[in-house]
């Protein structure tokens, strides 16, 4: 394997990070996933500037790691995502690179932070991991993150011994906008497909859509915001789904919840 690389994402390769975690580029689906990412990552890029860097052996993206400023009176560069797609890669060292590039940017000078050093950096700590792989709450355990009492889902790592912090509720990772319903929307399954930080995610959200219509009989009206703006708009400009007009918390990762939740609309 060829030497490690990281680079900034920008204009020129936002490609690269759209598509690194596609499983299937020939697929419909997976294609319109991509292109989801790809203007989300141009929105990213337009509103936060570099946010997100790509591991390079040659010219193959191998890892990215993607994150976004939580301000208040504790600064943090939260992480939304760190990744290594494929099995042959885990265990290279490239996610400690992509961990340790972030923390040296954002221990110098930012503009996220009003041209101050970021306080500390948080991460989304999901508990489970696949066969050969470090789960990530054991992998940010390793480079120096506590766990924040209260807030299973967070770890943090201060840059100063001083420094303490606590995610607000309303800006975690859980927590997102949802749709609005319209009239039009009464006796079916509306799903808005716009922008997304995660190819996958794009791709849960249809399949829970058509998950949801024939469990329900329903017929589904997928809205895409590339092919119908206006009408993503007038829903409120947000990804999710709607039965009846009304939103749906869950997906097909939470089965049962899901079940139980479109069972009551």
């Amino acid at each position: 394997m060829s030497a490690t690389r990281i680079l900034p994402v920008a204009v020129r390769n936002a490609g690269d990070l759209a598509s690194i975690c596609c499983p299937d580029k020939s697929d419909p689906l997976w294609k319109e996933a991509v292109k989801a990412k790809r203007e989300w990552v141009r929105e990213r890029l337009h509103e936060l500037g570099t946010f997100a860097w790509i591991a390079y052996n040659g010219a193959d993206p191998v890892g990215m790691i993607q994150c976004h400023p939580e301000k208040g009176q504790v600064n943090v560069a939260f992480i939304d995502c760190l990744w290594i797609p494929k099995k042959s890669h885990w265990g290279r060292g490239i996610g400690t690179k992509l961990l340790a590039e972030v923390e040296g940017v954002m221990q110098r000078q930012h503009h996220w932070f009003d041209g101050k050093p970021a306080d500390g950096i948080a991460a989304a700590s999901f508990h489970g991991e696949a066969e050969g792989q470090q789960s990530a709450e054991a992998f940010y355990e390793h480079h120096g993150f506590v766990r924040i009492e209260g807030v299973p889902d967070v770890m943090f790592k201060a840059f100063t011994p001083e420094i303490a912090w606590t995610p607000d509720p309303g800006s975690s990772p859980a927590a997102s906008a949802q749709p609005s319903g319209l009239p039009e929307d009464a006796g079916r399954v509306t799903v808005l497909l716009g922008p997304v930080s995660c190819p996958f995610q794009y791709s849960l959200l249809s399949k829970t859509g058509a998950y949801v219509g024939e469990k329900l009989h329903l017929p589904v009206t997928e809205i895409n915001a590339a092919v119908d703006p206006d009408g993503y708009k007038a829903h409120g400009t947000c990804t999710g789904i709607l039965v009846n007009g009304h939103p749906v918390r869950h997906n097909l990762l939470e089965r049962e919840k899901l079940d139980d939740e479109v069972s009551s609309l």
